[in-house]
């Protein structure tokens, strides 16, 4: 019995997940699938990133995590499956799964090249059933990942730079914003707990032409409704909240936007 799961920018109104699920069924009636989420928006490669790494480690060890954020389907980017320490990612090439195999440990990469690990007739529109749920499938029924081609050296990676914290200064970036608003960075809990500042303190967060006064806080009940926080959240990561509103909208942020905090 093998753990498969999903995550895409599907959605679930057409049979796009379903047909996936049954073509990992087909070739592996044993297989348990389960979904991470198909409301990545569409074509966010960011938001689908944010979402399979913060989710991925929560999965019984080796679980196969077919994720398809894809708007390059059917141009010369690779099919690829990451063998890691406790997991596989079967996917595109395209940063969607980089930092979740990071993560995880990365093993090797391998091109999804064979064509038993493909559907016959592949469909140039749709490789997250032809190709990534098909190659899933097959794994999971027991053939080992390498097989499905040749080793690949490189795996592909978001445009993000490091954050830097110089003195009270700290510079990042926006690695997702969640569905209530809250902006995620990319400062992990290591760096955060570096940062020279008290709970209670207020912090000064510049964005573009705005500069917005916040808050550091342990949880969003220590503001006022409508006050802005910086705290550090459940996923592991900083983030910049606005009690029972929206940061993003205060913010007006995107995923990989650059913000500098002053504390």
């Amino acid at each position: 019995m093998r753990v498969v799961a999903l995550l895409s920018d599907f959605g679930l109104r057409d049979g796009y997940v379903a047909q996936m699920k049954g073509t990992i069924l087909d070739l592996c009636p044993s297989a348990v699938i389960t979904d991470i989420s198909h409301d990545v928006q569409r074509h966010n490669i960011p938001m689908g990133s944010f979402i399979l790494e913060t989710t991925a480690r929560y999965f019984p060890k080796d679980t196969i995590h077919v994720a398809v954020v894809d708007p390059g389907v059917g141009s010369a980017r690779n099919a690829i499956v990451v063998e890691c320490e406790s997991a596989l990612f079967v996917g595109p090439n395209n940063g969607l799964m980089a930092r979740a195999s990071e993560t995880l440990g990365v093993k090797s990469i391998h091109k999804i090249r064979a064509e038993e690990f493909q559907r016959k007739d592949v469909s140039s529109t749709f490789h997250g059933r032809d190709v990534f749920a098909y190659a899933a499938g097959m794994i999971a029924s027991g053939r080992r990942p390498e097989e499905v081609g040749p080793r690949v050296s490189k795996l592909e990676t978001l445009d993000l730079s490091s954050p830097t914290l110089l003195g009270k200064k700290l510079v990042c970036q926006v690695l997702h914003v969640d569905v209530f608003g809250n902006v995620i960075t990319d400062v992990g809990e290591k760096l955060v707990r570096n940062i020279p500042v008290t709970f209670g303190e207020s912090v000064e967060i510049l964005t573009g032409a705005r500069k917005l006064q916040a808050q550091y806080a342990r949880s969003y009940h220590e503001v006022d409704r409508g006050a802005m926080a910086v705290l550090l959240g459940s996923q592991g990561f900083l983030e910049i909240a606005v009690r029972e509103g929206s940061a993003r909208d205060k913010l007006d942020a995107k995923a990989l936007d650059k913000l500098e905090l002053r504390f």
